[in-house]
């Protein structure tokens, strides 16, 4: 348990370190670019857990943050989202998410056949969804051979533009994709800018250890704080360069981004950010979670990248973690997001309104 851990971490380091280091923008006479930070379609920004590692017997609540870039086809505002929540699976063999599978769908279906509202915490709908650590969660697994013994519980999530429905399990066991699917009022199924299913983890541990979601205090434009009160979101300029002119890259394109201004955009937290990762070690020394924050935007473009690293998990907090905006040419009020993340399952949801003009 130890070394795979220890392992999983250095991997994912080594994954954000290289998706910092990626460019942003492809040379050459090559198609245009599309971000996959520019929020277009149906996404999950994040669903926070209040309690990252939990004890047996304690209630964890669940906020899911999410928005649908997409307007509702017969309306005016953002189409009707169903958001669905699954609880009740803990230490499936391996502790592989999709041995979770033929329990939730057997739970999906006997949704109002009891002609009663399930048990707390095994199914949940809306933004919002509260679970109970099993008591046995530790007790029913076996000594590890070294490190402190843990528990696994699984929560499913389903947000979708339509109507959730089961779909056949895949018949070899293997993971590819979950037993639901999101149709639309003809029975067609949508696609996955409509349709995002996922799960979160909880893990319990023996020695009592706890996990805090990362501390962040507001977001910055150019230095200075955002409010969080949309009618007071600073001001500024158009890029003139249209999203076509922005993605043509080809080898008789121009500058994208000529009279346009760039602003930084950052996160106000302390240094302090990342907390101890007990039982980790690192050449005998004892190591900090890592932290980053992932940058999505309403529309503009992210020049400075989508990724930020703020504290690492040897080298500790980084000084520099901002992004860079490049503004649409459309005037209008648009949102900013920065998810904070740290490796133990902890996150932190940041919105924020800029006015363009």
């Amino acid at each position: 348990m130890k070394q795979t851990r220890g392992f999983r971490r250095h991997v994912l380091g080594a994954l954000a370190a290289a998706t910092l280091a990626a460019p942003i923008v492809s040379a050459g006479c090559s198609p245009g670019w599309v971000s996959s930070n520019l929020v277009n379609g149906l996404r999950i920004f994040a669903v926070t857990a209040d309690k990252p590692y939990a004890q047996p017997g304690e209630e964890v609540r669940f906020d899911m943050s999410f928005y649908d870039g997409y307007p509702d086809p017969e309306g005016d505002g953002p189409r009707p989202v169903q958001i669905l929540w699954i609880g009740g699976c803990y230490n499936p063999p391996g502790d592989l998410y999709y041995g979770c599978f033929p329990q939730l769908l057997q739970t999906f279906q006997s949704l109002g056949q009891s002609g009663g509202m399930p048990p707390p915490g095994l199914i949940g709908f809306g933004p919002t969804f509260t679970t109970t650590i099993p008591e046995d969660i530790l007790s029913q697994r076996p000594a590890p051979d070294g490190g402190s013994k843990y528990g696994l519980q699984f929560v499913f999530f389903f947000a979708c533009a339509g109507e959730i429905k089961p779909i056949e399990l895949d018949p070899s066991g293997k993971a590819g994709f979950f037993p639901f699917g999101c149709f639309d009022p003809e029975g067609n199924r949508l696609a996955a800018d409509s349709f995002v299913p996922g799960f979160a983890q909880i893990y319990t541990f023996e020695d009592g250890r706890t996990n805090q979601n990362p501390p962040v205090s507001g977001m910055t434009l150019n230095g200075e704080p955002i409010p969080e009160d949309l009618s007071q979101a600073p001001t500024v300029k158009a890029c003139p360069s249209t999203v076509d002119e922005r993605r043509d890259v080809g080898c008789f394109a121009g500058d994208p981004y000529e009279n346009c201004t760039e602003y930084e955009i950052d996160l106000i937290v302390e240094p302090s950010i990342a907390e101890i990762d007990p039982g980790e070690m690192v050449d005998g020394k004892q190591i900090y979670e890592a932290v980053w924050v992932d940058w999505l935007v309403e529309a503009g473009d992210l020049t400075g990248g989508g990724i930020s690293l703020i504290s690492g998990v040897t080298e500790g907090y980084k000084d520099e973690h901002s992004t860079k905006w490049m503004p649409p040419a459309e005037p209008g009020l648009y949102q900013i997001w920065g998810v904070v993340r740290d490796t133990r399952g902890g996150s932190t949801f940041v919105q924020r309104y800029i006015r363009v003009e």
